[in-house]
């Protein structure tokens, strides 16, 4: 592969599981979108990684050039003061040197300094194998605890038929007067029917012997399993359904310490039902905690608001990345439980009602700015309107004096309130 820029022969590179080519001359990079997605997964971003490989090109002085893997002409796309080459056919996008910290700065919360390709790629790649390393070993303190396993089971109408075989022959000795038979079959009957368990559907039990878990029964239908196996909870077993939370509304202070009521549910299901049984108390109370917690972070790294143009994430302008962020913290959190979020969702979301009426006055106050705005912006333009009109057509002739009149008139008049009242005056005395 040739580079796109100095024709040099590019060297294959691997930062961690990133994959790229890299000139060693210009020091450009050749990478997929793909890698630079798994590159932005330790980095802060205010919004998602756009793929410059599917956006619309743009037109330059500058000459084409090849792309590296498949010798067509790339494109040009703009990000925000960067331009760099992609290619449509085999979807791969060209760095020039300092190019790929410029990009990802369009996208991150905080700036990054304007480094070298290949010092880039060095410094995330470091970050990456550090989390993974944290993250290891947070698996390996998750998996040295108990982990759900499938117990061995029986049809339990076999074992049932057998039982009643068993006793047709006991009752038929016991006729023929061999009367020591029924005590021990009877005994033997009543233990084995110990082992019968009834399951519905998505429904389990966890069984142990003697203290030790042998199992997870799942599975609809009768079954039989060993009679010394006992239900870690006997009398209700354990839901698979997804099953939602309502932690009612919480009042939390957002990002700039404004008191906010914030509702949210979660829908999620057991996952691992040794986890869930044996790695916390009670895996219920244990989900509707972690999701507190879960949202009072969340909620207090962005404010309730934030203006259009300021490109900043809020609460109630970006409720879907928001409720993502929040699903992936509930997640971290109940892992060790052996919980599956499904979703995670901001059902209600408001100002306290100490700062409700402060704050809508604040809005309107706001929203009469705007609107005023527009106004003067749209009346200073027709007013420019009328004076070409009347200068082009020479319908009349003003000098400054009475052009500043006539500003002030039309002026008054667009941006009033009220409808102008015409006044006649009365040339008599």
């Amino acid at each position: 592969m040739k580079c796109a820029r100095c024709k040099e022969e590019l060297a294959p590179k691997s930062i961690g599981n990133i994959k790229f080519q890299y000139c060693p001359t210009c020091n450009g990079v050749w990478i997929k979108f793909p890698m630079l997605e798994k590159l932005s997964e330790n980095m802060d971003l205010k919004s998602p990684l756009l793929n410059p490989a599917e956006l619309n090109s743009i037109k330059v002085k500058e000459e084409a050039r090849l792309c590296p893997d498949c010798a067509k002409e790339m494109d040009k796309v703009y990000f925000n003061g960067v331009i760099v080459d992609k290619c449509s056919e085999c979807n791969g996008i060209y760095f020039d040197n300092g190019e790929l910290s410029k990009f990802f700065n369009t996208f991150l919360k905080k700036q990054l300094p304007i480094t070298d390709n290949l010092v880039f790629l060095n410094n995330l790649g470091a970050l990456t194998a550090e989390n993974k390393k944290g993250d290891k070993m947070q698996e390996i303190e998750i998996q040295s605890k108990e982990k759900e396993q499938r117990v061995v089971s029986i049809n339990g109408f076999v074992v049932l038929t057998f039982l009643i075989i068993f006793a047709v022959f006991a009752f038929i000795f016991f006729m023929l007067g061999a009367y020591w038979i029924p005590i021990p079959a009877v005994a033997i009957i009543a233990f084995t029917a110990i082992g019968f368990k009834l399951l519905k559907p998505q429904e389990a039990m966890v069984l142990t012997v003697f203290g030790k878990y042998i199992g997870t029964l799942k599975g609809a239908g009768f079954h039989w399993v060993n009679p010394f196996a006992v239900s870690v909870t006997p009398f209700v077993p354990i839901s698979l359904k997804a099953r939602t939370l309502d932690n009612g509304r919480q009042k939390i202070n957002d990002e700039l310490g404004n008191p906010i009521e914030v509702g949210i549910i979660v829908i999620w299901e057991v996952q691992d039902t040794a986890k869930a049984v044996f790695n916390v108390e009670n895996y219920t109370s244990f989900l509707s905690s972690q999701a507190d917690s879960a949202l009072r972070n969340i909620v207090r790294m962005y404010p309730y608001d934030a203006a259009e143009d300021s490109g900043k994430q809020s609460l109630r302008g970006d409720s879907q990345e928001i409720s993502a962020k929040l699903k992936d913290e509930i997640q971290r959190n109940v892992k060790v439980a052996g919980l599956n979020i499904v979703d995670a969702k901001i059902t209600h979301l408001a100002y306290a009602p100490e700062i409700a009426v402060a704050m809508l006055q604040r809005q309107q106050a706001a929203a009469i700015i705007d609107a005023k705005k527009t106004i003067v912006e749209g009346a200073v333009s027709m007013v420019e309107m009328a004076l070409n009109k009347l200068n082009d057509n020479n319908i009349v002739k003003l000098d400054d004096s009475e052009r500043a009149r006539m500003v002030n008139n039309l002026l008054v008049t667009l941006c009033s309130n009220k409808e102008a009242q015409p006044v006649i005056k009365n040339g008599m005395n």
